[in-house]
């Protein structure tokens, strides 16, 4: 596949936040939707093989195409059923009610549940109900508890009460309860039982109770078909809530593995199937679900298919898919051990069949994914038409994640031909076709790659950026294991360790230390051929904005995106914070920027004619000499025709190529003027680039804002001894007082 630079995709209002969300990949808004409009016609068949996050397909769907989906972790499935069926939160509470109601002993079990939880405020002395208690890791008590008191408005973190300790112990032994957690899951190992404990010492006493009680209750009344499912989901709700992997403070952490912090919070179990109902009832669109054979109508919907199936060639004996769609989830042993536990708990054990390998396996490497990945594609790449698009999104990666997934795919028969990083975001986005990938003839040519990534960006770049580009070159090149067995398990670190050696030994590159520490690598002797990466960047901003300035951000973005594909992709956090010095956001409608009146290239010009004016005017009371070139920049000279001070007359911050190419040892004083609203983007390009940075305080230059120029044009001393005194007088990040303080 002839490789084609791929244009990143931005999300449309960043990421999708659904129930169980700190467990599933991070699945940015809007791009697959984006992907399917423009490479697919409507009513087409697309295919997620992996079935890795709900959201995936409901927005696929919602565009008009037909999603067939996988269907493997039970978990999963009730999500997504419980999205498409959009049951709306007051027939939530009215499915709900019969749990409620229930009896255990002489209260309801409302009423139970509340109990257990309740705690007298500090403040006013009313029982209420605490988002939770904290506690520190093998503490066998609660060290505090956090709440807001309704009646006093007492709120925050507050001393745990002799109450609340004797509430815990009225509840007794709780053995019984996780020997039934227990006995609902496991069936077969020994190894799998270690994994389930694992998994249950995840849970406090009272959490597991709370968990048992209600699964326990649900299993003993009756219910409709559909209403026993969405009852189980706001259940999985309550089982996500119990578990102590919640830090304290609160830090929105992904889970990835089965490690309770040091300090955590448990949370109020009551509080959390309180709020079910509004977490499912959000989603208020129902999308058609069918399974296998049963296609949806051209209209769009999901129909879901068992993953194991033996032959994937009888999936497509109706129609083969016009594309394939995946975001890969970074291998998660928390969430698969707890989705086979979670499963035992609403199904029984049969529904654990499944996820009964995530049980068997604790340690989940690069290398495992790649086999993982390469078992889920090989059949699906052999029972689909070649050239077949497969569309893929990995966040949350880091650099041997990304080869355990280009590998996988490269070994299964699928061909990269597009790729792009956006290491802020952390996530890599790829386009493969189906085919049959031929082994390179002349292997990997490591330092030309380097080296063509580097000049392409023509500024120093970070280790992890350099990697990521390199492992795409070697699939793009053919130059992965067709064989997947041949995949050693020192692959990565060795191929890691061959781009170190290269940077370092080549002759061609150069480490740059960097303020936030680590650093980054440049070329050294060599020519630019284009303006650094920042620089274009703000170019197509700027121009951009002059055009239409009223934009949305993902407008915005993909048109920047567009223009530069591929490994030229900005990173988004540079994108954003270059735009917030051009623009600001509407104050009503989230992501509408509007270019302020100042930027305005017409204003912009007059600012530099002033600049010039007042430049001019001090020249000549100076008795100097001076020259406007045709570039804005401005030369001061003596009677004898000698300059003295250089300046150059910004109304960006695009201003490599003279700091680069103006030598260190040049006597003249050299100054940048500006505007004030591009200081943090200057100073943030500063801190990035640390090459620029060196070449501006080697050569002794000046950066010199607008308006502290209109300020020290003001001043009637009139002597050059005085003004080259006062030329750094503002700093670019210094904020203007009423009037400039200076001595």
């Amino acid at each position: 596949m002839a490789e084609k630079p791929l244009p990143y995709l931005p999300a449309s209002q960043g990421l999708y936040n659904p129930p169980l969300g700190l467990f599933l990949p991070a699945l940015p808004q809007g791009v697959i939707g984006a992907w399917a409009t423009e490479n697919t016609p409507p009513g087409s068949l697309m295919l997620d093989p992996l079935g890795a996050h709900p959201l995936l397909a409901t927005e696929a769907a919602a565009t008009g195409r037909r999603v067939l989906m996988a269907r493997n972790n039970p978990i999963l499935w009730l999500m997504l059923e419980t999205i498409c069926r959009a049951p709306g939160s007051n027939h939530l509470w009215k499915v709900l009610s019969p749990l409620l109601i229930s009896r255990r002993a002489d209260e309801s079990m409302e009423d139970h549940l509340r109990g257990l939880y309740a705690t007298p405020c500090a403040g006013c002395g009313q029982m209420i109900q605490p988002q939770g208690f904290v506690w520190e890791r093998g503490g066998r008590q609660p060290i505090s508890r956090v709440y807001i008191c309704p009646h006093c408005g007492d709120e925050g973190e507050r001393e745990i009460s002799p109450y609340d300790l004797q509430n815990l112990e009225r509840l007794g032994s709780l053995r019984l309860h996780r020997a039934r957690a227990s006995q609902r899951v496991l069936q077969g190992s020994e190894y799998e039982q270690a994994s389930i404990e694992a998994a249950l010492d995840c849970y406090l006493p009272r959490a597991l109770y709370v968990c048992m009680s209600l699964s326990n209750r649900m299993e003993q009344l009756e219910w409709r078909k559909e209403d026993k499912l969405l009852v189980q989901a706001m259940l999985l709700l309550v089982f996500d809530d119990a578990t102590s992997l919640w830090h304290w403070p609160g830090r929105g952490q992904y889970h990835f593995q089965l490690s309770v912090p040091a300090k955590f919070l448990e949370k109020n179990l009551w509080l959390s199937l309180e709020s079910a109902p509004e977490s499912w009832g959000r989603y208020s669109t129902p999308i058609p679900i069918t399974y296998w054979p049963k296609l949806p109508d051209d209209r769009g919907g999901i129909c879901l298919y068992n993953r194991r199936q033996p032959d994937k060639g009888n999936l497509f004996q109706q129609e083969n898919p016009a594309a394939v769609v995946c975001v890969f989830p970074r291998p998660n042993q928390a969430f698969w051990t707890l989705s086979a536990m979670w499963s035992g708990w609403l199904w029984g054990r049969k529904a654990v069949t499944p996820m009964r390998s995530a049980l068997t396996r604790r340690r989940y490497d690069w290398r495992w994914f790649a086999l993982a990945l390469e078992a889920a594609l090989r059949d699906l790449c052999d029972a689909i038409p070649v050239d077949t698009p497969m569309f893929g999104l990995l966040p949350q990666a880091a650099p041997n994640h990304l080869l355990g997934l280009l590998a996988g795919a490269h070994a299964s028969g699928f061909e990269l031909g597009g790729f792009a990083a956006n290491l802020s975001e952390e996530v890599y986005q790829c386009l493969w076709q189906a085919g049959e990938p031929a082994p390179s003839p002349s292997g990997p040519q490591i330092q030309s790659n380097l080296r063509a990534y580097m000049q392409a960006r023509e500024e120093p770049v970070r280790l992890p950026a350099i990697i990521s580009d390199y492992l795409a070159r070697l699939a793009m090149q053919n130059s992965l294991p067709v064989n997947i067995e041949n995949l050693e398990e020192t692959y990565f670190s060795q191929l890691q360790q061959a781009v170190s050696d290269s940077l370092k030994k080549g002759g061609f590159a150069q480490e740059y230390p960097t303020p936030a520490g680590g650093s980054k690598w440049g070329l050294v002797n060599q020519p630019a051929e284009e303006m650094p990466l920042s620089e274009r960047l703000e170019i197509a901003i700027r121009d951009k904005l002059w055009e239409q300035p009223d934009s949305l951000l993902q407008e915005l973005e993909l048109h920047i995106f567009r223009g530069l594909p591929g490994r030229l992709t900005p990173e988004t956090d540079d994108l954003r914070l270059c735009l917030q010095s051009y623009a600001e956001e509407d104050e009503d409608t989230a992501f509408l920027f509007h270019l302020r009146a100042n930027e305005e290239r017409a204003v912009r010009q007059a600012d530099r004619s002033e600049m010039a004016a007042l430049l001019e005017k001090r020249a000549r009371s100076l008795g100097l000499e001076f020259t406007l070139e045709d570039n804005w920049v401005m030369e001061w000279k003596n009677a004898q025709g000698k300059a003295l001070h250089r300046y150059y007359l910004l109304n960006s911050a695009i201003f490599s190529e003279p700091v680069l190419n103006t030598s260190a040892n040049d006597p003249i004083q050299k100054v940048l003027v500006f505007p004030g609203s591009r200081s943090r983007w200057l100073q943030h390009r500063l801190q990035e680039d640390p090459r620029l940075k060196a070449a501006l305080e080697a050569g002794g230059w000046h950066l010199m804002k607008y308006r502290y120029l209109r300020w020290l044009a003001a001043q009637e001393e009139n002597s050059l001894e005085r003004w080259e005194s006062l030329l750094d007088g503002d700093p670019p990040l210094e904020e203007p007082s009423d009037q400039f303080q200076l001595f």
